[in-house]
Formats: C-alpha cells, structure tokens, sequence
C-alpha cells in the first residue's frame, strides 16, 4: 500500500437533480510509469484498502458507489472485494466482449452485481456487453454516428439499459440530455449558473447576502449575532439540531443558541450558520449543491490552515463556499461578490483572477474532478505537501455529511436502487 491515496468522488444526479450515486475516483502516490499489470494490482490495492479503511457509506453517503476496473482488474476478481448491495460495477470503454470478459459478466450478474460500460459506442467487438448492462454512460462531449445515436433513442425509449450522460458541464447540456430520454447525469453543470446577461439579483437573495455578510464580519459581537440567527427561526433551529446531534459529542443538550455560541464559539457558528444559511435557501433541486458548497468550503479552510496558518483556514472557508454562489442564486459572480466584505485578493480570486487565494479554490476544484496531478502543483505551490490532500478531503466529507444531514436529502432507499437484468445462463 503507498503511502498516500487519492481518493475523490464525482456525484451521479437523476432527472430531478437529486444525488443517485457517486463515481469513485482513486489514484495511488505511485508513479505512472509501471507497467499495465503492476498498474492493476496498485489499483486493485488502492480500491481494497480505500473502502476498508474510510469506507463506502463515508464515501457516498450511504448511496451507490460507482467503481472502474480495467479488464485485468475484471479478470483478478477484483469486484469480489466489494458488496454486491452498495457498488455498480464500471467496465472501462475499452474492454471487448471476448470468452473471458463474459464469462466474468455472467459471474458478476450472478453474484448480484450492477453493470455500467463506461463511455460507450456499440461496435461488433463490445455489443455482447449490453445484455448484462443495467446503465451505459454516453459521453456527450463527443458525437456518436447515427446509428449509435438511433440505438441510445431505442435505449432511452425502452429504459433498460439506463442511459447515464457524462461530462454534462452546462445547464443547458443538461437540458437538452433530458429532453433525450437520459435518466442520470454526470458532471459539474449543478455547480455553474445558466447563461445570463446582467440579471439582477432577487430581493430575497440580497437579503441572504446582507445575512452572510454580518456571519463573515470578523468584528460582530456575540449579542450581534445571536440576533442574528433568532431573527431567522428556521435557521435557529436547525443549528440548534445540528449542535445537539450525536457527532458533536456534547454532554449536555443546547437549548438556546448563546449557549452555543458559549459552548462551542462564534467562529465554529458562524460558520455553520452560513451553510444552513445556504441549505435553507436553496431548493430541492440544489441539495447536491449545497453538499457540493459544503465540502468544498471545508476542504479550503483545512487547505488554507496548511498553507497559512488561522488567517487563511478562516478567508478559505468563505472562498470555498462563496465559490459556488453563482449557481446557488442563478446570478453572475461579480453581482455577489460585489455585496460581500471581502479584500481586493479575495474578491479577485472568487472573480477567477490568478493569485494565491484563487490557488485554494482551483486545488479543491481540481481534486473534485479527479485531475491528481494539477492538484498536486497547486499544493505544492502553497506550500502543502500533496500526500495531505486525501486526508483533508476525506475529513471534509465527514464534516459536511454531519453538518448538512438535517438539511439534504436522505441517502437512497431501496426503491431507488437499480435493479438488476435478469441474469444469462
């Protein structure tokens, strides 16, 4: 096992933009030289020890775990090593449908195993792999000839197999895929705006921005802001909630939130303040957005606190969740910004210019799309040793699953889980 793993995760949304899965990402700190064969069984040992030592429930939130395995990793057996209930498995776009692999599949489907093929274009070579499939991905980034595409509107029509469009990274993609029958979706388009030419924002928008202001202003007072939170009695109690969970291991039930404030201190408040703030706002269709902000605001503050100490973790957090307000309110990015009491460096970061706040937000969002290597200069760059990231991302989802679980969505029951086709002889 290496020393350090990168272990990320891409969520996986249905028709009503709600979390369905997450796609597992994993790299090791090994180097990318070996040969295919050691590549396997590196990654068959990343993948292993992954979910034994985090876990899968931590990592998906309790949802369906999408995991790649090449064809020696579907020939290993290394599927065998995780539940058939929590994973689907993801063949690679390049695994033919020769004796081996379909003697694997029908193994697979036996033993109670999903089936996804990943980017996927029907040949002669690889069309076998459709009757034991219960999703295909389709790369919408890429056009398909037109018999692929009658054959995807046939799959769509029928819904079996699931269509899964990938890299959908505008609304507007997403639109047009919904319009084509897909079923789920995957991407960052839930983290962008729709296109839009100077909207104004909403009165309430402006009012939540006033509110996050006053969260974020370093000089409020602790009587300032328990008026604050009361005035909103939904955010009072959920915090109150939030606090009085089993996670926060108090030995005693808050009941108001100065005792809160007392007990756990403005800062920590604050700060969840702002991100029950922001569930609270947001609509059904933004809980995985407001999961998405979450995380990534934690993320930063922790990358921030490595790279510059209290100052920076605190300016992080604010980068990290301010980064995905465009979205959140459908508004472009300098309306906001231009409400909020940021410095020049942070108001410039959060606009997309280059400097060492914008470092904290690229790291983050470069770690969420799985690109290790662009990560890993960027850490490097701050000062950050890159075998801290894994670490750092996974204590980012634990603290935002705990934070957001009054808030989001329950994690998938069992209607929501893909059942099998029937399996072959």
């Amino acid at each position: 096992m290496p020393d350090y793993v990168f272990v990320g995760r891409q969520p996986i949304l249905d028709r009503q933009r709600q979390t369905f899965a997450y796609e597992l990402l994993f790299r090791s700190s090994l180097r990318a030289d070996h040969a295919a064969a050691a590549d396997d069984a590196a990654t068959a040992d990343v993948i292993a020890n992954s979910v034994l030592t985090i876990g899968l429930d931590k990592l998906t939130d309790g949802r369906w775990a999408f995991i790649n395995v090449t064809r020696g990793l579907l020939l290993a057996g290394t599927p065998w090593m995780l539940p058939p209930d929590k994973v689907v498995i993801e063949l690679l776009e390049d695994i033919e449908a020769d004796a081996e692999v379909v003697a694997a599949c029908h193994e697979l489907r036996r033993a109670g195993y999903a089936i996804a093929l990943d980017d996927f274009v029907p040949t002669e070579r690889n069309a076998q792999l459709l009757e034991f499939a219960d999703f295909v991905k389709v790369d919408l980034l890429h056009a398909h000839d037109h018999a692929s595409a009658r054959r995807f509107a046939d799959m769509a029509r029928l819904g079996r197999p699931a269509l899964l469009a990938e890299k959908v990274e505008t609304v507007e993609t997403f639109d047009r895929a919904m319009l084509d029958g897909y079923k789920y979706f995957q991407g960052f388009f839930f983290g962008r705006p729709k296109t839009q030419h100077g909207r104004a924002m909403r009165a309430n928008q402006l009012a939540y921005i006033r509110l996050m202001k006053a969260f974020n202003d370093p000089e409020v007072s602790l009587n300032k802001l328990e008026e604050l939170i009361k005035h909103d009695t939904s955010l009072c109690f959920r915090i109150l909630q939030t606090v009085n969970s089993a996670g926060f291991g108090l030995r005693t039930s808050v009941h108001s939130i100065r005792d809160a404030l007392v007990l756990l201190g403005c800062e920590k408040v604050k700060r969840w303040a702002s991100v029950l703030a922001l569930a609270g706002l947001g609509g059904r269709d933004q809980t995985q957005l407001i999961v998405h902000s979450t995380v990534r605001a934690r993320f930063c503050e922790l990358l921030g606190g490595r790279s510059g100490g209290s100052d920076l973790a605190s300016e992080g957090f604010l980068l990290g969740m301010c980064s995905t307000l465009d979205a959140l309110f459908d508004c472009p990015m300098d309306a906001i910004v231009a409400q909020l009491p940021v410095g020049a460096d942070t108001r410039a970061a959060l606009l997309g210019q280059s400097n060492g706040r914008r470092d904290l937000i690229d790291c983050a969002i470069a770690y969420e799309r799985g690109e290790w290597d662009r990560c890993s200069q960027l850490a490097e760059r701050m000062k950050i040793s890159p075998a801290t990231l894994p670490t750092d991302y996974v204590e980012a989802l634990g603290w935002a699953r705990e934070l957001t679980k009054h808030s989001a969505s329950a994690p998938a029951s069992e209607t929501d889980k893909p059942a099998p086709v029937a399996a072959k002889a």
